[in-house]
């Protein structure tokens, strides 16, 4: 009798891991996307492996690893975008403000990512108490990132 419910247990938990395999599977990134995702926890997962190491920038490293993070909400907002800009029929005014926009996140992603594995790099290179130079540009990343993912809307009169 026990063996007879623990098989259906198991039954169970398979058709359940199946039902969220199979629906979970929609939400996943292209494989584009995926490769740049990649790459972002490459460079973060090295400043998180050099920051061990130096405790007296543990304050400042964590805001740049949620930058990284916030970095990587772009990814499913420029899928999005890929996915209509491949629509056809689009043409106008909206392809050219989607067009736009797409350039904005891949821009601001790129320069973002190649900012964190500069930043890595130039923390294996800090002895003592120093600060890797690449951290007084920080407040610009933040400042862009901010405005790429709440861009100003245009007043419509």
């Amino acid at each position: 009798m026990a063996g007879i419910a623990l098989l259906e247990l198991m039954l169970l938990l398979l058709v359940v891991g199946l039902l969220v395999w199979f629906f979970g599977g929609g939400r996943s990134l292209p494989p584009a996307q995926e490769a740049l995702a990649h790459r972002l926890h490459l460079a973060l997962e090295e400043i998180h492996q050099q920051g061990k190491r130096l405790p007296h920038l543990r304050d400042v490293l964590k805001q740049v690893r949620q930058y990284g993070r916030d970095l990587g909400r772009l990814l499913p907002q420029k899928a999005e975008l890929e996915r209509f800009l491949h629509k056809p029929g689009l043409e106008g005014p909206t392809r050219d403000h989607l067009l736009r926009r797409h350039n904005d996140l891949e821009r601001t992603f790129e320069r973002g990512v190649a900012y964190l594995e500069r930043l890595g790099a130039e923390l294996v290179l800090v002895a003592g108490s120093e600060e890797p130079p690449a951290l007084a540009e920080l407040p610009l990343f933040l400042i862009e990132l901010r405005e790429v993912l709440h861009p100003a809307t245009p007043n419509r009169g």
